[in-house]
């Protein structure tokens, strides 16, 4: 039995990671791209980046509106500036891109965004940083899908209803963007469509799910297991695309 061309266990353990990623981004912030890409990645490259983007938007859409009085409005603005070019740069490589090097830029782009991470720098979301931030946040969002990194560490260090309501109000245009720039393109084919329908109910399941946990997950527990996570999924799919 098969679910959009895929078998069902994989179209099953897809649904899944994707369900945990939703759930994991809307309670902190960030988390589906990076948790979600390299296992999507493996099960069929196309996934990236079509499915993740069009399945940011109701997320994003979501937590922003909830908490919408805590957004940094400004700081979004600059972000949605720097995310055009990113984004147009981005649509002008993707189409050349095959397999093999789809492979290395999601593995690669989470491994960097772990290590990142992990080493916990602090940037100051300054004008500058936050157009650059911005960019970068396009150029791996229209590319592979994983574009939380940039934003996440620019805003690590405010208060998390800023951070998931800034982030959450940048990704739901800012995936809107990238969707039209990749039409514009013609990246979104039928079966991208398809990969994504499989994925929405998770979504879903996950908005929900999240309404009723993020106030009880410990943030300090949780980020340390989803980066190891992270790391995991994208060094198989690293292993995998150089074998």
């Amino acid at each position: 039995m098969t679910v959009a061309g895929l078998p069902l266990l994989v179209a099953i353990a897809c649904a899944l990671v994707v369900y945990v990623g939703t759930t994991v981004q809307a309670s902190l912030g960030i988390g589906l791209g990076m948790l979600s890409s390299p296992v999507l990645a493996l099960a069929d490259t196309d996934f990236i980046p079509v499915a993740i983007i069009i399945s940011v938007i109701p997320l994003s859409s979501t937590v922003a509106w909830s908490e919408r009085e805590h957004v940094d409005r400004r700081g979004a603005a600059l972000l949605l500036i720097g995310r055009i070019p990113g984004v147009v740069i981005a649509v002008l490589v993707v189409a050349r891109f095959g397999d093999t090097a789809l492979g290395l830029m999601v593995s690669g782009s989470v491994i960097a965004a772990v290590v990142v991470s992990a080493v916990g720098r602090k940037f100051v979301a300054g004008p500058a940083t936050l157009l650059v931030a911005g960019g970068a946040s396009g150029f791996m969002a229209t590319t592979t899908g994983v574009g939380g990194p940039p934003v996440a560490l620019t805003y690590q260090h405010d208060t998390p209803e800023t951070m998931r309501s800034t982030i959450s109000t940048f990704f739901a245009v800012g995936a809107l963007m990238s969707l039209v720039g990749l039409v514009l393109a013609g990246e979104v084919s039928r079966r991208s469509l398809e990969l994504t329908a499989v994925l929405i109910p998770s979504v879903v399941l996950g908005i929900v799910t999240a309404a009723r946990v993020k106030h009880r997950l410990n943030a300090d527990l949780v980020r340390p297991a989803i980066l190891a996570l992270c790391l995991l999924s994208a060094t198989a799919l690293l292993i995998r695309t150089l074998a």
